[in-house]
Order: structure tokens, then sequence, then C-alpha cells
């Protein structure tokens, strides 16, 4: 590592210390804490494998022929598995993001009287677990890009 032009060597207590905050990160250690980990990616079902869901996987392969058709080549097949793996989780995190937006349309906007809880109060679950399929959005979108970018490298 240089900083100015000049070889500047970590110390030994900047490596001791990052050695002792190593052995305290890590992760869950109790059989609770464990379980409830294993489930983060998969509460909304976005984060699991399309290859072992025969059904899900039947769809990736219907919308792969769709792009590209059943004659192609084998890297651009594989290519185009990945965007087509994308859009199906697209397509699933919309319609979950559809559920709810139609829960929230269903919340009082008016509380009667003024004890009872706010509309702030009662979509603020909803508005975290939009905020995760973000999540799930975000990177299908970023999977189906680098893929379309590394099919049209290979073209050229």
């Amino acid at each position: 590592m240089t900083a100015g032009g000049q070889c500047v060597m970590t110390s030994e207590a900047k490596i001791a210390a990052n050695r002792r905050n190593a052995q305290r990160s890590t992760g869950p250690r109790t059989a609770l804490a464990k379980a409830r980990v294993r489930r983060n990616a998969l509460r909304h079902g976005l984060a699991a494998c399309m290859v072992g869901d025969p059904t899900k996987a039947t769809e990736v392969d219907r919308v792969a022929a769709a792009i590209c058709g059943q004659g192609a080549e084998p890297l651009e097949r594989e290519q185009v598995l990945i965007v087509a793996e994308a859009q199906v989780i697209l397509k699933r995190v919309r319609r979950v993001r559809a559920h709810l937006m139609e829960q929230m349309s269903q919340l009082p906007l008016d509380a009667p009287d003024t004890t009872s809880m706010s509309v702030v109060d009662l979509s603020a679950p909803y508005v975290a677990q939009l905020l995760r399929l973000e999540r799930y959005e975000r990177r299908a979108l970023s999977r189906r890009k680098r893929a379309v970018r590394v099919a049209s490298l290979r073209e050229a």
C-alpha cells in the first residue's frame, strides 16, 4: 500500500485489533439466532434458487426461449438464462409490491378517536416490507444488466 509515494506497513497493534474484532463478529451463536438468520433470505421467497423449483425453472426456460429461441449458442444461452431468471424475479417482486400496496390502500385514512393508532403507525410494517423488496429488485436489475453487457461484449 502506498501513501504519497511511500510504502506504508500496517502496525502490529492494528493487525492485533483487527483479529480481535474479527473474532467478536462471527455471526449468530445461539441456535435460535442461527435459525432466525437462516430464514432471512427466504422471508419473501424472492432469494430462493429458481433452478430447484420445477415450476419456476419452467417459467425461466419459457422466458429464455422467448428471448433467444432454442438454437442459441451455449454461452449466449447462459446469459439469456440469467436475464430470464432476473425477469421472473422482477415479476414476482412487483406482484408482492402490488399486493402490499393493495393492503395499504385498505388501511383507514382517519382514525375516529385520538387513542387509536395513526395511519403512519398502521402503515409502518408495510413500508418496511416495501423497502426490503427494493433490495431484491435492485439485485435482479443488476444481474440482468450485467448479463446483457456480457452477452453484448461476446457479440462484438
